[in-house]
């Protein structure tokens, strides 16, 4: 298994564990520098970047600091990103991809190549569609282990006669929602090499939202207004260049999926309701100016 690294960041965070190509990814883009305080098992104590072996040479290929914060801010276009989905593309791949995982073993190539698709239908401002720059090698556990979490807390309940499989599955999975997110953000990339992000948010408060937002349902409409805030937390833990921001409110959420649920009855319109609420949700977000965050 690949080492885990730690690091602190600019606010004196730790952040971590993250694979070696990771920490790699984050020195040419400038999060990690040559100070920066990395640990990982079989260090007597924390070192900085520079002085670790494996991270040496990356520093020494990095590219110069970056320009100052309001050229930067100049330079790159800023405002709501734009959703491509068409009806019918997101429909019968997103049927594809379900396939895929409740048939597991074909998991791991449905989600590439599902992401890979989406990222390219995400328009940021000023035009420049993303794209995921990944392999099925680099996270085939990840749509494998979701695949099998259901399976695990279906056998847990039988060999054991246990109720609490059903619970174990729905941790697993939020845990593996966890981890896309992180794959996601480290692989998604424009043309230009401009956008370079990483997601930093820890894995329990990540559960915890989760979990927050499920137990809303209860209220029938409070849902709504804990996944708002759930997806401004997930932007404000997401670092790199652009910045992002949620900007969708409680309201404009409920009504809507009330909408998406009610006409979703009548089977027919769901391709283009699916279109119409993906590509509102994606608008709800905007790249923003590190000025203001």
């Amino acid at each position: 298994m690949a080492e885990a690294y730690y690091y602190v960041d600019d606010s004196g965070q730790q952040q971590g564990p993250i694979a070696a190509d990771e920490i790699v990814a984050l020195i040419r883009r400038g999060t990690v520098r040559a100070e920066t305080l990395i640990w990982t098992a079989g260090m007597s104590d924390w070192a900085r970047a520079d002085a670790v072996p494996v991270f040496a040479a990356a520093f020494a290929t990095a590219p110069p600091p970056p320009r100052p914060r309001a050229a930067a801010v100049a330079s790159t276009p800023v405002g709501p990103l734009t959703g491509a989905f068409p009806a019918w593309g997101l429909f019968w791949r997103g049927i594809v991809f379900a396939f895929g995982v409740a048939f597991v073993l074909p998991a791991p190539w449905a989600g590439v190549w599902f992401y890979k698709w989406f990222a390219s239908k995400v328009i940021l401002p000023g035009g420049r569609p993303l794209r995921l720059q990944s392999q099925v090698g680099d996270i085939w556990w990840l749509f494998l282990g979701f695949a099998l979490a259901p399976w695990i807390g279906a056998a847990l309940d039988i060999a054991l006669d246990a109720r609490w499989g059903g619970a174990l599955s729905s941790i697993l999975s939020l845990v593996f929602g966890w981890a896309l997110i992180r794959w996601f953000c480290a692989h998604v990339e424009t043309e230009d090499g401009a956008t370079k992000i990483a997601f930093v948010g820890g894995v329990l408060p990540y559960v915890g939202w989760s979990l927050l937002t499920a137990v809303s349902f209860v209220t029938i409409v409070g849902w709504a207004w804990a996944l708002k805030y759930f997806l401004r937390w997930i932007c404000a833990r997401t670092e790199g260049a652009p910045r992002f921001a949620f900007n969708g409110g409680g309201f404009a959420i409920l009504w809507r999926a009330v909408v998406l649920s009610l006409c979703s009855v009548f089977v027919i319109p769901i391709p283009w309701l699916m279109k119409w609420y993906g590509n509102w949700i994606i608008s709800q977000f905007s790249a923003e100016p590190e000025a203001r965050r």
